[in-house]
Parts: C-alpha cells; sequence; structure tokens
C-alpha cells in the first residue's frame, strides 16, 4: 500500500537475531498504523497474564499512517503491557524519531532479553543489535552526546537509569527532549537491556497522488503558521495553560486539593514568565519545525548551573504546581533532571505531591523518611526525591514505581493518591468539567488527558454527565483517529482534512467514517484483551476519592467530578451502551466486533464477558 513500507522489523534479544515480516495490506486496513497496529501487534503476540517485565512481553514502536508525511505528523507510538497498569498501554512521541522509523519500517517488534546491555541501530532498511555496556548506567544527556559524535544525522530513543531500575514510572526519552512518558514503557526497555534504538534517515514512503499531497501539505502548513486564531498557541505553545486550568478550577495544585488558584500564582509558571528564559539554540535543526509550536526551548540558571530544557504544560504544571513549587527555574530544573534519568514528568510529580501531603498531615515524618521535608514547596526535597526514585534508594525505592503501590506499601495516604487504574492523573482536574471525569475512569491506559473532552464546557452541576456521553465517544474516536495517523493532536486539523490527505497518501477512499470504526474497534479489542487479563470494568473504571471532595474555592466552588455517584453511574452505563459494550460489564459485545467487521475477535469477547462475570460472582 502506498504511504507504506509494508515491513516489520522484528528483534529477538535472546537469540539475537533480526528478522523482517511483510506487512499485508489487509491488516493496514483494519488497524492503519501507530496505536492501531501496536495494539493490534501486543493483542496477538502477548498473552493475557503476561508479565510485563517478563522476556514474553514486547515492545512496539510503530510510526502512524502519516508520520512524516504531513505538517506535524511526528508522532511515533510506543505500545507495550504496562509494568506500571498491567494493561495495553501506548504512549505517543514527537521529534525526529518516527520520521525516520518510517523511513525504514511501519513496526519495530522488540521481544525476548539480552544477556548484555545492548542498542539498536535502524540503518538501510535492516536493524543491528550492538553491545552498550559502555553506556549502562548513563543519563540520557550524556548518552546521546555519544551517540550522536558515532551517528550525527540518527534520531535516538533513549532509556535512562530509572527504566534500568525497572521503575514503574520510567520513560522512553526521544532526542532528549521529546518523551513516551506514561504506563512505565521505559521499564520495559530496561527490563530487555536495551539502552537506545538509533535510527538512521530512511527513504520516506511514495504516495498515491504526490503533486495533489504537495499542494495540500504547502497550504495547510501556510495555514497553521499563518492564520491568527492559532497565534497564542504559536506564541505561547502549551506553556500558558496553567492560567487556563487555574481559572476554571481544573488545575493539579498541591496534590489537586487546590484547582483553582489565583492567577498571580500560576503567572509564576505560566505564560511570559517562561518566555522570559525563551532561546533558539544554534543547533535547532529547520527540518524538525512543526507550524504549531507547543514547546519552546528555555534556559535558565539554577544553583548557579545553566540549565537548557524544553518543557509542555503537563511537565510544569505536575512537577511545580502539583508538588507546591512555584519556581519557574527549579521547574526547568526538575523537567531536565527527569528527563535525564528517564522518568515520566507526570507521574514523578503527581507521586512526589501526593507524598508532600503526607508529611503535611503528619502521616510521615524525617525519622522514616531520613531526611528533612518540609511539604508543598520544598525544592530541596523534590530535587532530592526524583533522584532517590531514579536510583531506588532510601524512600525513593517505595516511590519508584508509582503513587499506587507507594500508598499500598506505606499502608496509608490512597484516600488522596491521585491515580486511575494505577496511572497518575495528568495535570487537569476534572471537577471543573462536566463528564471530563468518565474519559478518565473509562480511557484504556488509566488516567489520561488524550482520551477525549466533551463539549460543551460546563460545570458538572449544571446538568447530568449523561447528556455530553455522545460528545465524549466522539472526542475519543478523534484521538484514537490522530494516534493512529501519527500526527500531533496540537495541530488543528479537522477530521475530514486527514481522511482527504490519508486517501490521498494510500491511493485508496478513506472516510471520516471508515475511520472512526476502526478506531472503535481498536478501543474494543484492547478492553477484550484487558478484561481476559486483570481489568473488571466495574470495579476499575472509576476515579479516585480526591475528585469525589467538592471543590474548596473558585468558579467550580462545590462541584465534585460528578453530581452524586447515580450521576457517574448513569453515564458509565450510557457509554458502555453507545460503544456496543455490555451495561453493566463494560466489555465489548461479541455481536459489536462482528458488526464492526472485526469478527476474528468475537469469540474472545465472549470469553472476556464470562470471565468478567465470574471476577463478579466471586
Amino acid at each position: 500500500m502506498l504511504g507504506y513500507k509494508n515491513r516489520i522489523a522484528r528483534v529477538n534479544l535472546t537469540k539475537g537475531k533480526v528478522t523482517y515480516e511483510e506487512l499485508p495490506d489487509e491488516v493496514i486496513r483494519k488497524f492503519v498504523g501507530g496505536k492501531g497496529l501496536g495494539y493490534y501487534i501486543i493483542y496477538k503476540e502477548v498473552p493475557p497474564g503476561t508479565d510485563p517485565l517478563s522476556p514474553a512481553n514486547r515492545f512496539v514502536f510503530a510510526p502512524g499512517g502519516l508520520t512524516g508525511l504531513i505538517p506535524g505528523s511526528s508522532k511515533v507510538i510506543a505500545v507495550s503491557k504496562s509494568p506500571e497498569t498491567g494493561l495495553i498501554s501506548d504512549s505517543s512521541g514527537g521529534d525526529a524519531f518516527g520520521p525516520k522509523l518510517k523511513g525504514h519500517f511501519d513496526a519495530l517488534v522488540i521481544e525476548g532479553r539480552s544477556e548484555e546491555p545492548v542498542y539498536l541501530y535502524v540503518h538501510d532498511g535492516e536493524v543491528e543489535i550492538r553491545g552498550a555496556a559502555h553506556l549502562w548506567g548513563k543519563g540520557n544527556s550524556e548518552v546521546a552526546g555519544e551517540l550522536w559524535r558515532e551517528y550525527p544525522k540518527a534520531s535516538l530513543a533513549l532509556v535512562g537509569p530509572a527504566g534500568e531500575r525497572l521503575s514503574r514510572i520510567a520513560n522512553v526519552i526521544y532526542d532528549t527532549e521529546r518523551a513516551s512518558g506514561r504506563g512505565g514503557l521505559g521499564a520495559v526497555l530496561g527490563s530487555k537491556r536495551v539502552k537506545a534504538v538509533v535510527v538512521e534517515p530512511g527513504e520516506r514512503p511514495g504516495v498515491a497522488d504526490p503533486e495533489e499531497f504537495q499542494r495540500l501539505w504547502r497550504e495547510f502548513y501556510d495555514e497553521f503558521a499563518t492564520n491568527p486564531k492559532y497565534e497564542h498557541t504559536r506564541n505561547y505553545g502549551t506553556s500558558d495553560a496553567l492560567r487556563s486550568a487555574a481559572s476554571l478550577g481544573m488545575s493539579p495544585a498541591y496534590n489537586f486539593s487546590r484547582p483553582y488558584i489565583p492567577d498571580e500564582l500560576a503567572l509564576r509558571l505560566s505564560g511570559d514568565e517562561v518566555k522570559k528564559y525563551e532561546v533558539t539554540p544554534e543547533w535547532y535543526v529547520h527540518g524538525k519545525s512543526c507550524p504549531i509550536k507547543c514547546a519552546r526551548y528555555v534556559e535558565v540558571e539554577y544553583k548557579g548551573k545553566k540549565i537548557r530544557v524544553k518543557p509542555e504544560y503537563e511537565s510544569i504544571a505536575m512537577l511545580g504546581a502539583a508538588t507546591g513549587v512555584f519556581n519557574f527555574p527549579a521547574v526547568a530544573y526538575f523537567n531536565r533532571l527527569v528527563n535525564d534519568l528517564g522518568m515520566d514528568s507526570i507521574a514523578t510529580g503527581a507521586t512526589i505531591g501526593w507524598f508532600f501531603e503526607m508529611v503535611e498531615r503528619g502521616l510521615i515524618g524525617e525519622e522514616e523518611i531520613g531526611f528533612p521535608v518540609k511539604g508543598f514547596g520544598d525544592e530541596e526535597a523534590e530535587e532530592r526525591l526524583i533522584k532517590l526514585m531514579a536510583e531506588r534508594k532510601g524512600i525513593g525505592a517505595i516511590l519508584a514505581d508509582g503513587v499506587k503501590r507507594a500508598c499500598e506499601r506505606l499502608g496509608r495516604g490512597c484516600e488522596f493518591a491521585v491515580h486511575v487504574k494505577g496511572m497518575e492523573s495528568p495535570a487537569w482536574d476534572p471537577r471543573g468539567r462536566r463528564t471530563y471525569g468518565l474519559s478518565y475512569a473509562t480511557a484504556d491506559v488509566g488516567a489520561s488527558h488524550l482520551r477525549g473532552w466533551p463539549e460543551p464546557h460546563q460545570l458538572p452541576n449544571q446538568g447530568p454527565a449523561k447528556e455530553l456521553v455522545p460528545s465524549l465517544i466522539e472526542a475519543r474516536h478523534e484521538s484514537y483517529i490522530i494516534d493512529m495517523l501519527g500526527v500531533c493532536k496540537f495541530v488543528p486539523y479537522r477530521m475530514e482534512d486527514l481522511a482527504r490527505l490519508y486517501s490521498l497518501a494510500t491511493g485508496e477512499e478513506w472516510t471520516v467514517e471508515k475511520l472512526k470504526r476502526v478506531a472503535w474497534a481498536v478501543e474494543s479489542i484492547a478492553r477484550i484483551h484487558d478484561a481476559l487479563d486483570r481489568l473488571t470494568p466495574p470495579i476499575d473504571d472509576t476515579i479516585p476519592p480526591r475528585w469525589w471532595e467538592p471543590e474548596p474555592d473558585g468558579p467550580a466552588k462545590g462541584n465534585r467530578a460528578f453530581i452524586d455517584m447515580d450521576d457517574f453511574l448513569e453515564a458509565r452505563r450510557e457509554f458502555y451502551r453507545l460503544r456496543g459494550w455490555h451495561e453493566e460489564l463494560g466489555v465489548p459485545l461479541p455481536e459489536t466486533m462482528e458488526e464492526l467487521g472485526y469478527p476474528e475477535f468475537s469469540e474472545d469477547a465472549g470469553r472476556a464477558l464470562e470471565t468478567v462475570r465470574r471476577r463478579m460472582g466471586a
């Protein structure tokens, strides 16, 4: 199929062998690429019950169907079974890695476990396994420097010391600044002893209508780069979002205990404050440029050291507002530190924010911690905790696997540990937006802000959550489509635009409705697999106790994530019904898979239903 290489590379680390497989057009038509193709591979090759950190787990890098072909299409999707949640998990990452990988393969599958540290070298349509003992134990910045000296045109996927030590909140860092952050996927590569994947530029796949495709490429690029409607995003990226979140009562401030904070406080980590430190590095490559820039390089001085990093809202808010640190140079330094150590900034900030609240409540003290911690706003303690978590030393060994396991190990504080299915919440409190809590509750990976936003924006007490479920489902479809095509969610394509571009690339007719059916099917197969594994939707599709507390102040004062429990359950039941899932058990019905055109999953859907019934009966 045009727009693809029709090839998968498979690296078996146990055998030290690389093989290449044809990717049939029929598989592409059913799963497109990116998230869809990655989920299909994990579903097919990783049986329910597989230990995520065992050699039997697979790790997939899958560029999307349009990755590297249209403006703002830089994404590669990392997919594996998550060591944090035990569910199939995916995380989108940017920079140049995805487009360069797309020049060689439609997916890179890594399986088994190497006896010694290795890195993978992708070039000329081939993969080599090379020794990485000299890189093991080093931070991502140092490793990138060494690899770029040897491979100056390559893009890198890196695993830091946290991934080597199997932290369940370890991530994969691309070219030192971008990440596949959620779900602890860095620990999967660490368990396989893979330190890095080095990808040289390849030959971009051909498209069916090059002339029209190029005309539209320029038209869209110019529109996004010049339209005044997108000026705020082009100017600030996501860095001004704390002001928006705080003004709506949706910020994560102080471990989600104060979703509303005054503008003068939010300004310390927002917009113009961030822009004061903005720089354009002399080594910045124009070819990596995007018409909508969601992040920019900043340079700060912290403790006498100059730090250069490319922060975005989620990292700023979770390493800053969530921990009560409203000093941008400190937060930028923390961002740089977690990137170097290979830790998810959202999960790290959420866990430390929770820990600071434990200190504030007197539930843990210096004798148990091993050093003094003041609580919210303690910059010295945050820096020390980040390092200890990556090293798995002292109290850091308890925190290194995320907030759910930390509260369970300590036996306290779980009532204000903010997570869904074991994954920490991102920096948007759902008590400020009607029905948004249902997006978190039902998301495939756990708490994710990238699984659909209900419309219109209203407060939870303005009406039944059930009424906005159809809009949430539409938004979820769009999110899946974007992740299957490898496009950035901040580039404001309409779905009709993407369907047209994908048709011009492949030479086949694709409509928005056709893409939606693929999205629906991919979400459903993930749920079937997870239900056969450990997911019990009536128990797991829920929200943490904190979001049942009424907001204490601001425009959402008095609001919980839902009006009451009945409001939540009615909305969840409606979501299940509209998805063609069992209304009480939340598992796809066999007839739904038949109707979607995926009958090969019908039998598993029936088994998943019976599995969940038995669990609920027990």
